[in-house]
Formats: structure tokens, sequence, C-alpha cells
């Protein structure tokens, strides 16, 4: 982000959203009363449980539930127990969890849990190998993550609903990412091996610039940010949500990217290219962008995403900028488009 650079204030990331159906006065009644009681979740790292995993490939001791409060909504809601600081499972992601499954109006524990079965469970997600509520609620988990997921009768189907879990009835499922890879480098060179015009078209690897195809672009959507809990870091953060496979970004480039900032105290949005529908363009180590940028965006590769956690003295220091307070640090989410 350029330094005295338009900033435009937004509404505030919501860390937890489930709607109602029905009519809309059903559907705010629903949003209002149901909650899952969790405050502060810790932070657990991808290494923790690397270190500690037994030779089952489980993870410490079976978990417990949370009970939501109030009324269910009609779709699927989640909350994370713990936020974990790990890969990060996108679609068709091959994933591995750990979970227990209870029943919602009694909260009692449904079927064999990972750990009375000794294993835990593998699928690719869009494959429908499990249920579709599932699948759909371990998406956007990072490893080390522990979400509490409330799933509709509705969701509750699919060629592999978890052993003993009775279909059509609204289930809790807590369960913890152990492991999310996505979808193997050689799949996608193959398929750009098929493609020679448009591996062309993307930029010349040879010159060391490449930019992602008008196609390739156009897939990338605005990323929700979610602020980590706890109090912020002294240190530039650097996170890689998505590996990108195009050239290195390197000080002196010219780089075009999307991003979205949110402050990290208040979790509300003050910039994103993606409102102004426009990418940004800067030359990378030059000084024309915070400090918390040139050093965080260094070493990214075309088509990746990645945070940055930037405190005060690499971001605004005591200065005010636009709705940027004195002394903030900053949460960016980068997708890298171009270098050249």
């Amino acid at each position: 982000m350029r330094k005295g650079s338009l900033i435009i204030p937004a509404l505030l990331v919501a860390l937890f959203a489930g709607c109602g159906g029905g009519s809309d006065s059903t559907s705010t009644t629903a949003v209002k009363s149901f909650r899952i009681p969790v405050t502060s979740p810790p932070i657990v790292y991808e290494k923790e449980i690397r270190a500690k995993e037994k030779s089952n490939g489980l993870y410490g001791p079976e978990l417990k539930l949370i009970k939501p409060e109030g009324t269910p909504p009609e779709t699927i809601a989640e909350r994370d127990v713990i936020e974990g600081i790990g890969h990060l499972a996108g679609p068709e992601s091959t994933v591995t969890i750990q979970y227990v499954a209870f029943d919602y109006k009694t909260g009692k524990k449904l079927g064999t849990s990972s750990w009375e079965q000794g294993k835990p469970l593998t699928f690719t997600i869009g494959k429908g190998e499990v249920m579709e509520g599932l699948e759909l609620g371990v998406e956007g988990m990072e490893v080390a993550d522990r979400r509490e997921m409330v799933i509709p009768p509705d969701l509750n189907t699919g060629p592999e609903v978890p052993a003993g879990i009775p279909q059509n009835t609204r289930v809790i499922i807590v369960a913890e990412m152990l492991r999310a890879q996505e979808k193997p480098a050689e799949e996608t060179s193959s398929k750009s091996e098929e493609k020679p015009k448009e591996e062309k078209s993307s930029g010349s690897k040879k010159s060391g610039g490449g930019e992602l195809s008008k196609a390739e672009a156009s897939k990338i959507t605005k990323p929700k940010v979610t602020v980590p809990q706890g109090p912020p870091p002294k240190k530039l953060v650097v996170k890689d949500l998505k590996q990108g496979s195009g050239p290195t970004a390197k000080a002196g480039d010219e780089v075009t990217v999307q991003y979205v900032g949110v402050d990290y105290k208040t979790g509300k949005e003050f910039d994103s290219s993606w409102s102004r529908n426009e990418p940004f363009a800067f030359n990378l180590g030059a000084g024309e962008v915070i400090q918390g940028w040139d050093q965080g965006i260094e070493g990214m590769k075309v088509g990746g995403r990645r945070e940055l956690i930037i405190p005060p003295e690499l971001a605004y220091g005591s200065q005010e900028a636009g709705s940027i307070k004195p002394n903030s640090t900053l949460v960016f989410v980068v997708d890298l488009l171009a270098v050249k």
C-alpha cells in the first residue's frame, strides 16, 4: 500500500457468520440468538502438531463439545475454537482431520470418533467423498485449526457419512485439521503443457518476468481477512496462504497486486484494491510503499496469496493515515498478479 494513498473504510470483517432460512424476520432472529460461546481462541502452530502426533496419525486427546446457544440457523454454522497457523485447506486440497460428532439436540456423542477408530479421516475436498456439510465446513481451515461446525439435516448426506452418524439429522462436528495438501504441482504443469499458447501469453520465464493470464486472474476472488486472536506481533509476520508457481518478486521488479487491508485491533477493512476494481502496481524495494510491503512481498511468486501482519514501525508509525489510527498494526492479504 502506498504511503498517503486513498484509504476506504469498510465493514467489520465477521469472525462468525450464520444465517437462517425462510423469511427475513426469521433469518434476523436466528443470527441474533444463535452463537457458539467461544472467546479469544488460543493459537496453535502446525509444527506443534507435527512434534506431538502419534504413530497412528492422531494428535492430543479426544475433542470436547462446546454447546451452542439459541436457535440454530438453517445453513451450516461454524466457529474456530483454536486458531491454527499452518497450510490452508482450499478447493481440491487433500486433507486429514480428526473429529468427534454430536447430536445437536441432546449433545450426546454419535458414532465412533477418530480416537475410537484409531485413525484420522483423509479425503479430497470437492470430490464428494464425505458428507456434504463436513466437506463445506473444513474448507478454509488451516492446519492446527479446531473448528466446531453445526450441520443442518439437508447437508448431513453424502456417499460417506462418518460411521454411526444418522443421516438427515442436525449434528455438530468438532474437527481438527492435521494435514492439508494442495493439488500436486505436476498435475498443474501437465495441464500447462497441453496449452503452450496460453503459457506463452502469460509471460516469458526466460526474461524473468511474467503475469497471470486473464482467465487465471478472473478466478481469484476477494479474500476474507480474519485477524488472529491475541496481542499483535511486534515483528513482521509473513504467511503464504497459497504458493504461486510463477516468477519470484525481487527488489527492483515492478509488481502488480490485489490486496485487502484491515486493522488488527478492530478487524475493520480500511483499504482494498478490490473495492476500486483496480489492481495496484509499484516498484518493489524502492520505498514507494510502506516498509512492511517492501519486505513482506519480496520472495512471493506470481499466482501466490500471502498474509502480512505489519507492526506500526513498518507501517505508518505514530502518524494518522486516513482511517488508520496512530501506532496501528495492520493485516493485509495480497495476491501477486504480475512481475516485470
